[in-house]
C-alpha cells in the first residue's frame, strides 16, 4: 500500500469513527453492545461494492449526459447516482429490522441507518482521498451529513409509519426512498458547479438541522426514557464530537505534509481553519444540543413552540411492543 492510499484510508476511517462515536454516545437510554454498530458499519462498506454489478447491468451513466445546466445535472445524478447509492446504503438498515431485540428503541432507527450510510461513505472517501487529501475536511462535513441524512430520513419515516399504524409500510418506504434519492441528486447537481455551489452549502446546512431534529424526536419517544443523567451524557457526546472534528482537521494537515510537503500543509491550514471552526460549531449546535423532553415531537423545520406536537410515550411503547410481538410470531 502506497503512502497516499494509506493516508486516504486512515482519513476516511477517522471521519467514520468520529461520527460512529457520536451516534453511540447519543444513544443515552438503551445502548446496545458495540458489536452491532460495527457489524452494520461493515455491512455498509460491503454493500458499497454492489454498485459495480448494478452499474454494469443498468448502464444509466452511459445513457445520460452528466454535464449541462442544473436540470440536466439533476436528472443525471438522480437516475445514475441517487437511486443506486440510496438503495445500497439502506440495505444494512433493512437487514437490522429483522433483529427486533437489537432494534428495540426509536433512536435505533436513525442510529443504524446512519451507521450503514457511514460504511458506504467510508469506502467512497478512500477512493476520493486517494486522489487528493485536500478534500478531507469538506467531505467530512458535506458528504457525510448528506449520506447520513438521506438514509436516516427513510428510517425516520418508516418508524413513524410503524408506530402510528394505518399506513402501508412498503408505500412509505418507497416514497421516502425517492425523497432521499431526490435530495441526493439535488446536492450532487448543486455541488458539481461553481455557479450553484453556495446553494449546495445552504442545502447541507438545512439537512444538518433536520437530521439533528430527527435524532431529537426519536430520543424523546424512547420506550426506555429515563431523565437521570441525560444532560451529562449529551454534553460529553458534544465535547467528544468537537474533539474528533479537530482531530480530523489536524490529521488532514499532517497527512498533506507527509504525502506532499509542508508548504501545502500550511496552505491547507490557513485556508481551512475558519471552515473547520465554523463547521465544528455548526455540528455542535445542530446535533449536540437536543431538547430532551419525554414524548415531545418537534417539527423538522420549525422550533415554534405553538406548533410542537405531543405523542403519548406510553402509546408509543405499546405500539413498539405490539410490533415486536407480531414480528416474532
Amino acid at each position: 500500500m502506497n503512502q497516499n492510499l494509506l493516508a486516504a484510508s486512515i482519513g476516511a476511517f477517522l471521519i467514520a469513527f468520529v461520527y460512529l462515536g457520536f451516534l453511540r454516545r447519543m444513544d443515552v437510554f438503551e445502548q446496545e453492545q458495540p458489536k452491532y454498530t460495527y457489524l452494520v458499519f461493515g455491512l455498509g462498506m460491503i454493500c458499497t461494492f454492489l454498485l459495480i454489478p448494478m452499474q454494469i447491468f443498468i448502464p444509466v451513466q452511459q445513457l445520460l449526459p452528466s454535464e449541462g445546466n442544473l436540470v440536466t445535472r439533476f436528472i443525471y445524478h438522480f437516475f445514475a447516482v441517487g437511486l443506486f447509492e440510496e438503495f445500497v446504503k439502506i440495505i444494512p438498515f433493512l437487514i437490522m429490522l429483522r433483529f427486533q431485540k437489537v432494534m428495540n428503541e426509536s433512536y435505533d432507527f436513525i442510529k443504524y441507518a446512519s451507521v450503514g450510510a457511514l460504511g458506504f461513505a467510508t469506502i467512497e472517501n478512500v477512493l476520493y482521498f486517494n486522489k487528493t487529501l485536500h478534500i478531507i475536511e469538506s467531505r467530512a462535513f458535506y458528504t457525510a451529513i448528506l449520506h447520513m441524512f438521506t438514509s436516516s430520513y427513510i428510517a425516520y419515516r418508516f418508524y413513524f409509519a410503524r408506530i402510528l399504524g394505518g399506513m402501508n409500510l412498503f408505500y412509505v418506504f418507497i416514497r421516502s426512498f425517492f425523497v432521499a434519492a431526490t435530495v441526493h441528486a439535488l446536492y450532487n447537481a448543486l455541488m458539481s458547479s461553481g455557479l450553484t455551489f453556495i446553494p449546495g452549502i445552504i442545502l447541507v446546512s438545512v439537512l444538518l438541522v433536520i437530521w439533528g431534529r430527527m435524532q431529537n424526536n426519536l430520543l424523546n419517544l424512547s420506550a426506555f426514557f429515563n431523565p437521570d443523567s441525560i444532560q451529562n451524557k449529551v454534553v460529553l457526546a458534544g465535547v467528544k464530537l468537537l474533539a474528533g472534528w479537530a482531530l480530523v482537521f489536524f490529521y488532514a494537515c499532517g497527512a498533506i505534509a507527509w504525502t506532499e510537503n509542508i508548504e501545502e500543509a500550511q496552505l491547507f491550514f490557513t485556508e481551512g481553519i475558519l471552515f473547520g471552526a465554523g463547521t465544528g460549531f455548526g455540528l455542535y449546535m445542530a446535533l449536540a444540543r437536543p431538547r430532551i423532553v419525554q414524548g415531545k415531537w418537534f417539527p423538522l423545520l420549525s422550533r415554534n413552540n405553538e406548533s410542537i406536537q405531543f405523542i403519548d410515550n406510553f402509546d408509543v411503547r405499546k405500539k413498539d411492543n405490539k410490533s415486536e410481538n407480531n414480528d416474532s410470531e
